[in-house]
């Protein structure tokens, strides 16, 4: 990771879980990095934690993924306080609604659905890769991660009368956008894509999910869940790997999950 000290990274879903846990472990490893998240203030907070270096490396900035103006103002503040470049996307942010997707009265909430775990990714990767075209013109190697899931490879039969409506759907379709994205950028060579994929993991997310299904009387059975350290680790990993060697795809779940 030495080669990343001092360059800047983007997280997304920032405030929480993943997100949060990834921006620590790039600060630990002296990476300069932007949080996104709508939760300002919870990123204020958290800022607070970090050793005073740390938090002279982390900037919070409030960023709605389903408005492009929103989104389009984070990045514009990016290019100029760095030098109009950056280095590292992590697209993590993900929303999961919890209802059937024939339910009546969710046509907004669907809409959500698509806008934050899929078209926010692809229009944070706009942004970005239009700064990484500056920092490449000066040499400088960058890296696009994708968050994905489990369920953007199968919907595990586990998941009892529901398939979580249209979030494994973006989640799919986010894997195809990844490689549309590694044959456009075929000939960026400074530049890697890769996309991780964790299964069932200890965030706030899977906890309501948890709690809902209970509610349904739906619970699967219980596993030792993935920790967001786990994830953000796999991310250094990713990060870490040799600039001749891309981890395109990165699948990791609990031992005892099934899928």
């Amino acid at each position: 990771m030495e080669r990343w000290s001092g360059k800047v990274a983007v997280v997304t879903g920032a405030s929480s879980g993943i997100g949060w846990s990834i921006c620590k472990h790039l600060l630990e490893n002296n990476m300069v990095v932007i949080g996104l998240a709508k939760r300002l203030k919870v990123m204020e907070e958290l800022r607070e934690e970090l050793s005073k270096a740390q938090m002279d490396r982390f900037f919070p900035r409030e960023c709605d993924l389903t408005s492009l103006p929103s989104l389009r103002t984070a990045f514009h503040w990016i290019e100029q306080r760095f030098a109009q470049r950056m280095h590292v996307l992590i697209n993590n942010a993900a929303i999961l609604e919890h209802f059937k997707l024939l339910d009546p009265g969710n046509d907004e909430a669907l809409q959500r659905v698509i806008d934050v775990n899929l078209m926010g990714a692809i229009y944070c990767t706009k942004e970005a890769y239009r700064l990484m075209k500056k920092a490449m013109a000066f040499g400088e190697e960058c890296h696009m991660i994708n968050v994905n899931s489990l369920l953007g490879h199968v919907v595990p039969e586990h998941i009892p009368n529901r398939g979580f409506n249209l979030y494994p759907v973006a989640k799919h379709a986010l894997r195809a956008t990844n490689e549309v994205l590694r044959r456009e950028m075929f000939e960026d060579k400074l530049l890697r894509i890769s996309t991780i994929s964790p299964g069932v993991t200890a965030t706030d997310m899977s906890a309501k999910t948890k709690e809902h299904m209970e509610n349904l009387g739906e619970s699967p059975e219980i596993y030792e869940l993935l920790k967001p350290e786990d994830v953000a680790k796999g991310i250094l990993f990713i990060l870490g790997s040799p600039a001749h060697v891309t981890i395109a795809e990165l699948l990791m779940v609990p031992t005892g999950e099934k899928y």
